[in-house]
């Protein structure tokens, strides 16, 4: 059922499963998902599937929890679980779509509760921050991705910013290569040198109390200088593309 254009009601089980599993499917660079941990088993090949093109996968699982555990590294970059389920259903796909929605949904098929899919950026974007921002701080951090093997390219700016977070706190000192664009003049240029500082909230420590803040400082020869995803405007650049190394250790 079509409710405005960009907007679609899903008021049965099988509809939203088929909408989350599409929205799954669609996406290229990020997935936020908070689900029961119930309901799980329906999406674990799309996002299995995910994994294995790179995305990076957030999930938030709640409710019951005597249900089964999936194997967590095969479907997720990061895992938090929440033990209450007042958790809503919430699906955002590389910050351009979604659906949000009554968890029951998910857990009681006879029940009267709605869920809304939209493909409109704003409305993605606020959910995505909702999702980080209350969310994912109320949840206890289960399991995380290792670190990637280095050196490695990322075009998802978002992955770049976790995997130097976790590098970081592992204590491995790396460096960065990235194309950027100044966010002054919009000149593009190549920026280079140590990573020195992450400002981020999807991993602990959080460095940034925004959750939509995801930025590096890079040591540069003419200085430090930070870094932003697409959008960026308090950021020095905007990055397109990212290579991120172990520093030498000589």
């Amino acid at each position: 059922m079509m409710a405005q254009p960009g907007l679609e009601i899903h008021r049965t089980q099988s509809a939203v499963i088929d909408a989350i599993q599409s929205l799954i499917d669609s996406a290229e660079e990020s997935l936020t998902v908070a689900v029961p941990k119930s309901s799980l088993p329906e999406f674990v090949p799309q996002l299995s599937a995910a994994i294995e093109r790179d995305v990076l996968v957030l999930l938030l699982v709640h409710g019951d929890a005597t249900a089964p555990t999936p194997a967590y590294e095969d479907i997720a970059t990061a895992v938090r679980t929440i033990g209450s389920g007042i958790t809503p259903l919430l699906v955002t796909a590389d910050i351009q779509r979604g659906l949000t929605g009554h968890s029951g949904l998910l857990t009681d098929s006879i029940a009267e509760y709605q869920a809304t899919e939209f493909d409109n950026e704003n409305l993605a974007h606020d959910e995505f921050a909702m999702f980080l921002g209350t969310h994912w701080l109320m949840g206890t951090e289960h399991y995380i991705a290792s670190v990637c093997a280095f050196p490695r390219t990322f075009s998802a700016f978002q992955f770049a910013v976790l995997m130097a977070a976790l590098a970081l706190r592992a204590g491995t000192a790396i460096t960065a290569r990235a194309r950027v664009i100044s966010t002054a003049d919009r000149t593009e240029t190549t920026i280079s040198g140590p990573v020195i500082n992450v400002r981020q909230s999807v991993v602990y420590p959080a460095s940034s109390t925004n959750p939509a803040e995801r930025s590096l400082t890079i040591e540069t020869d003419a200085g430090p200088v930070t870094v932003g995803g697409a959008g960026a405007t308090k950021e020095a650049y905007e990055c397109r593309e990212i290579t991120l190394d172990r520093a030498d250790d000589e």
